[in-house]
């Protein structure tokens, strides 16, 4: 029988819930102090990077995040603050904020990877970006030539990542050194029970994973697989929770999702004492329950066989009180004067109305990522169901063999094509094609450093406060893309359509660009930023409140954060 709301937040720590920054800062209580008290830090000596994946300023209005909106209230939010780039998904996010780079100069751009200078395989190779590892992304990283984050901080104490998502975690660590740590999931054991039966488990893996993150049988750090709950099922089933990766599960003994990674966090600072100068988060149970219901169009109860746990309300409810746990830890041990936090999100979530979506549905596991790609990738099985809304794309660019020139497309509330033949009239005849596609607001193809449109604007399809922020954001999100490994032509769509799942990333609709951003600790106060700050700039603003110098030029701006009275960061 599926649990009450209360019986659920009882599980994700109801007192975690309830906190606020206001009673967690140091003297805080009182208002801005005047000046610094005793022992704080003249600059914060470590950062914590907490990034929410998918969370939306929306979904936190929506669902009353109480820690996330304390945060906001309480420290240097950023009001008219935006992702800022394109592709917004979570391989591409997590690297621009630690690097205060942009896709078109970080070395990848979106899920889908042109390989023109051969560095992972043959040059002009198609690969899916999300599949990416270490291996993989560490020489896209180095060949980019910039620092990571943990790059500025492995001399004065060790730098943790922790990230249930692989590809989420290299993103945010880099490439790592002796004096980093990146922790994340990996095929685990199959464990006895003692009824005689076993069970499969998800093990830490990673780079320089400390020991105390146990694998072994009965250890905390495993994390269930072969859990579906009521995932099974449209539209979940396009991409359904399967294991304990992003669901935290029935077993307070072994949660996963966003507990396992806060626990992890929580463990590190208590192992570490004060030996740590970094410590990067990603809590991915906001993104996965968006991804499988709709974002804030989640029927919730109307679910057959409804199991709160996967569902949108319970994965805000449980992001938020990790927050407050993470908060309350680091007041708890001192350390919150010294330590510069960060909130952020990597993408927002495009929830598609009626009609809006262009997927199409099969009753099989994970059918979803048929909608997502089209193509046989270099480091993936091949796809090649396109759903029947891009049909005309694939077919009609068949020159008469039997091949269309899609040699990969990826599609989420945009859509990315990568040509086989790159010429003129080729990309053109394909451009016309994505014209015609359904929902389809404008075609743009690379050109250079920027995209260029190559078809009218279809105003048509959008509304009020959408065509503003497309007349005034679109060129700029889409030229962020503009590298030789990005996509040939992209294609931009409405506020509330996906071609992919029900709710998604990836393109320049407000839902996904509208994330916060919001500085804490380290003496900041609660006066707001009311730049348009945007991802790329959190790295810089972190270097200069730390007062290091960058070694390297950055896409970003490095904002000067409001403090209390009595010094600055």
């Amino acid at each position: 029988m599926p649990r009450t709301r209360a019986q659920l937040l009882a599980v994700v720590t109801a007192a975690a819930v309830a906190l606020t920054v206001a009673g967690t800062q140091s003297g805080a209580q009182a208002g801005d102090r005047d000046r610094r008290g005793p022992g704080v830090a003249e600059r914060p000596t470590k950062v914590v990077i907490i990034v929410v994946d998918a969370l939306s300023k929306e979904i936190v209005d929506t669902y009353d995040m109480r820690n996330v909106e304390a945060l906001m209230k309480d420290g240097v939010d950023t009001p008219n603050g935006y992702l800022g780039h394109t592709g917004s998904v979570t391989v591409v996010t997590h690297n621009v904020v630690t690097t205060g780079a942009l896709p078109k100069n970080m070395g990848w751009t979106t899920e889908g990877y042109r390989d023109v200078d051969g560095l992972l395989g043959a040059p002009g190779g198609l690969y899916i970006t999300s599949n990416f590892g270490r291996a993989q992304m560490a020489p896209l990283q180095q060949a980019a030539g910039y620092p990571h984050l943990s790059d500025y901080l492995d001399d004065t104490g060790t730098v943790f990542t922790v990230s249930p998502k692989g590809y989420a975690a290299w993103g945010l660590s880099g490439p790592g050194s002796a004096n980093t740590s990146t922790i994340t999931f990996g095929s685990g054991p199959t464990c006895p029970n003692p009824d005689g039966t076993t069970t499969r488990y998800r093990q830490p893996t990673g780079f320089n994973v400390p020991a105390y993150f146990s694998a072994a049988c009965g250890s905390r750090w495993l994390a269930r697989r072969d859990t579906i709950y009521d995932t099974g099922q449209f539209p979940a089933q396009l991409y359904p929770a399967t294991d304990h990766r992003y669901v935290v599960g029935n077993d307070p003994a072994q949660a996963g999702g966003d507990v396992w990674a806060t626990d992890a966090v929580l463990e590190i600072m208590d192992q570490e004492g004060d030996d740590w100068s970094g410590i990067f988060v990603s809590l991915p149970g906001v993104d996965k329950a968006a991804h499988m219901w709709g974002g804030v169009n989640d029927p919730e109860g109307a679910t057959p066989g409804y199991d709160p746990m996967t569902h949108m309300e319970y994965a805000a409810a449980t992001a938020d009180a990790q927050v407050g746990r993470i908060v309350q830890a680091l007041e708890e041990s001192g350390q919150l004067d010294d330590t510069l936090v960060v909130l952020t999100a990597d993408h927002g979530s495009v929830a598609a109305a009626e009609g809006h979506f262009h997927g199409d549905f099969e009753p099989e596991n994970d059918y979803g990522y048929y909608n997502w790609y089209y193509g046989s990738p270099a480091n993936d099985v091949p796809y090649l169901r396109p759903q029947e809304a891009l049909l005309p794309l694939i077919e009609g660019t068949d020159d008469g063999t039997g091949d269309s020139n899609v040699g990969l497309s990826y599609s989420d509330s945009s859509l990315n094509v990568w040509l086989d033949d790159q010429s003129s009239a080729a990309v053109a005849d394909a451009a016309a094609i994505m014209a015609d596609l359904p929902d389809v607001t404008a075609v743009w193809q690379r050109r250079g450093d920027r995209y260029q449109r190559v078809t009218p604007v279809r105003w048509d399809r959008m509304h009020g406060a959408e065509k503003r922020w497309f007349a005034t954001k679109a060129q700029e999100l889409v030229d962020t893309q503009a590298a030789d490994y990005g996509p040939d032509l992209i294609a931009t769509l409405p506020d509330d359509t996906t071609y992919s799942v029900l709710g998604d990333h990836g393109g320049i609709q407000r839902a996904s660009q509208q994330v916060p951003i919001v500085f804490a600790g380290a003496g900041t106060s609660h006066h707001d930023l009311r730049a348009e700050v945007r991802s790329v700039d959190i790295m810089p603003t972190i270097l200069r409140a730390m007062g290091i110098a960058p070694t390297v030029p950055m896409d970003g701006t490095a904002h000067e954060l409001p403090v209390r009275r009595g010094g600055r960061p």
